[in-house]
């Protein structure tokens, strides 16, 4: 749904350049699974992370949101999202040893996003950092790095985030003995 909210912005706005950009998904999405897959298994399958948080700031805010809702409901672990800016206040006091920081790190607020990661790594927390470019270094000295190098503006490239999280959120369903095609406690439909 969101891909296609996306195809139709670009149909309404009759943004040529725009739709082209967006067919260049498919192959970058194929080629971030195929180069880090076994990473989003890794941490998925890892039970000593107990809590993850989801940062994004900006366009990115709604897929934190959704990447969070997905691990809370296929893998029933605490997960939280939150702007860079407001994690830094009362919800950092939760982060220690066995907490996972996912940041999605924007281009127009990059520098204080990475000071973000930069002292959430300094609490304890593994960090992992998704970026259009960077490495380690340049991300706040995050233990993992998930580099789009799609050439996309963000405005086209945040669909690409979100595979490789709920493939995260699946793995971690199988780790724990769970059915991530039936959630605990939800229904596909919600009456009232």
């Amino acid at each position: 749904m969101y891909l296609l909210s996306k195809v139709l912005a670009g149909l309404a706005a009759n943004d040529e350049t725009y739709l082209t950009q967006l067919d260049r998904l498919p192959e970058v999405g194929r080629n971030l699974l195929e180069n880090y897959a076994d990473l989003v298994k890794q941490l998925g399958s890892d039970l000593s992370i107990d809590r993850v948080f989801f940062l994004g700031s900006g366009i990115y805010y709604g897929l934190a949101c959704e990447t969070m809702l997905k691990m809370k409901e296929m893998s029933l672990t605490y997960a939280e999202a939150f702007h860079f800016m407001e994690f830094r206040h009362g919800p950092k006091s939760m982060v220690n040893d066995h907490t996972l920081v996912v940041g999605m790190v924007s281009d127009s607020t990059r520098e204080q996003e990475v000071a973000v990661l930069r002292e959430m790594r300094g609490l304890g927390a593994r960090v992992l950092a998704i970026a259009e470019d960077g490495g380690s270094n340049d991300l706040g000295g995050a233990d993992y790095v998930v580099p789009l190098r799609s050439g996309l503006p963000e405005t086209a490239r945040g669909v690409l985030y979100l595979p490789l999280l709920q493939l995260m959120a699946y793995h971690r369903s199988m780790a724990k003995g769970l059915n991530p095609d039936r959630p605990q406690n939800l229904d596909a439909v919600v009456y009232l």
